[in-house]
């Protein structure tokens, strides 16, 4: 099986992101009337959301897509936390809960492994199912987000590259050169140490670092992939044993010396407590995906909106990993479901987001293309994305396997006591190779 590269050709322009549950409400999509609505009782869908401000702007298109087709959108939206456990027992029960569901690739192995969700190819291939124009928009790369054996299984929502944020006023405090922000992990280690100042509640740095949902293992990829990391061996094919390599290692140090110019408490810091640190002008830098940039752009939300700055990593892979939509391999309305997967990713939907300021990664080539693009990114983060698409991207951040979880579940601890000063880097991760490769074995993933 061989991890796609699927970002290198779009994206000229990207920007990118980011319980609470709703429910029922309504959506519409420039396609005629179904037949449902004109005779029989009216379609409901059931689709969860992975929250964040791009799906919580989403909803206010849900109503149109009502009015236009005639089918109901019954919805639940939380945060990502507890939305991956949600989503999956929905999916798994012998009645599947939902019939559109959102993943990234975290979930993409679980689902497809599982067989609880459809392959698009019907659709895409289907004329009159599919509209000309919606299609001709994504490209080829984009609709191969989620493909296995040559069938494809989501539609592309949003997608981001790793970047650094950083808080000019707080470099110039410190005698920093905000003009000229660290490009590498080295500089950035160097930076936050001279940027730290917990005497006066200031830090160098923010990032994900808690154990719950695995989310320290999003950052640790993203650190070990900008060492030089990759999942892909010199073949293109799979190299499980790369986790257990002298990158690996060198990331878990990364990891490890960056607790020591965080927040009190970082440890159980997730995506939000990172952000929200640097939002509030308590740390000086946030190392995390560009999907997350109009949160910090956003001067209601942030403090510090006018003095951020962005920089891409120069060393190692950028990565791409998008969110997507998929179709529930039980949903008893095919077709609604697709028309409904066909209105979110449209342009008509990403083109308002993109001009609202809220959607930040757009993978249509219509909306990158559009000649009023620039009017609507900031043109250092647009510079910082640009670079790390195309600075040898990899598109994400794990493989598409079932026992994805079980691997970053053993991850997490590893890194986690690392960073905790209970087991030193090499140790931990020629432990962890180990266990890996024991457990791809035990389920014959590897002979």
């Amino acid at each position: 099986m061989e991890n796609k590269r699927i970002l290198a050709i779009l994206l000229t322009a990207i920007l990118v992101i980011s319980t609470l549950a709703g429910c029922g409400k309504d959506s519409k999509n420039d396609s005629d009337k179904t037949d449902t609505e004109k005779g029989g009782d009216q379609v409901t869908l059931n689709v969860i959301l992975s929250e964040n401000d791009q799906t919580k702007d989403l909803l206010n298109y849900f109503d149109k897509f009502t009015e236009d087709t005639g089918i109901k959108i019954n919805y639940e939206i939380m945060a990502e936390s507890s939305y991956m456990d949600k989503m999956t027992l929905g999916m798994s029960a012998n009645n599947q809960q939902y019939d559109v569901v959102m993943a990234s690739p975290a979930t993409l192995g679980t689902l497809l492994d599982g067989g609880w969700v459809q392959s698009l190819e019907p659709y895409l291939g289907d004329s009159g199912k599919t509209d000309a124009g919606w299609l001709e928009g994504l490209s080829d790369s984009m609709l191969s987000v989620a493909e296995r054996d040559d069938e494809r299984y989501a539609v592309p929502y949003n997608m981001g590259v790793n970047i650094l944020y950083y808080n000019k006023s707080m470099f110039k405090d410190a005698g920093l050169d905000p003009e000229n922000p660290p490009t590498t992990l080295s500089d950035v280690l160097k930076a936050a140490e001279e940027l730290n100042d917990p005497d006066n509640g200031k830090y160098g740095i923010s990032f994900r670092a808690t154990r719950e949902g695995n989310a320290n293992t999003f950052l640790w990829a993203m650190l070990w992939m900008a060492c030089g990391g990759s999942w892909e061996s010199a073949e293109g094919k799979l190299d499980f044993s790369a986790i257990g390599g002298p990158e690996a290692v060198k990331a878990t140090d990364y990891f490890s010396e960056f607790h020591k110019y965080a927040p009190v408490g970082i440890s159980s810091y997730g995506y939000e407590e990172a952000q929200l640190a640097f939002q509030q002008g308590i740390t000086a830098m946030w190392i995390d995906t560009s999907i997350l940039a109009s949160n910090i752009l956003n001067k209601e939300d942030s403090t510090i909106a006018g003095d951020v700055g962005f920089a891409a990593f120069t060393e190692g892979h950028a990565i791409g990993s998008p969110w997507m939509f998929l179709m529930a391999s039980e949903t008893k309305h095919p077709d609604e479901a697709w028309q409904f997967m066909q209105y979110v990713t449209g342009y008509e939907v990403q083109m308002e987001q993109v001009k609202s300021g809220v959607q930040t990664g757009p993978v249509r080539s219509d909306v990158l293309n559009d000649p009023n693009i620039d009017e609507y990114f900031n043109a250092e983060l647009a510079k910082a994305v640009n670079y790390g698409i195309e600075h040898d991207p990899i598109s994400n951040y794990f493989p598409a396997i079932n026992e994805m979880t079980e691997i970053r579940s053993l991850l997490a601890v590893r890194i986690a006591d690392v960073a905790l000063g209970k087991q030193d880097s090499q140790t931990a991760i020629t432990e962890l190779g180990t266990e890996v490769n024991d457990l791809l074995k035990r389920d014959g993933v590897i002979q």
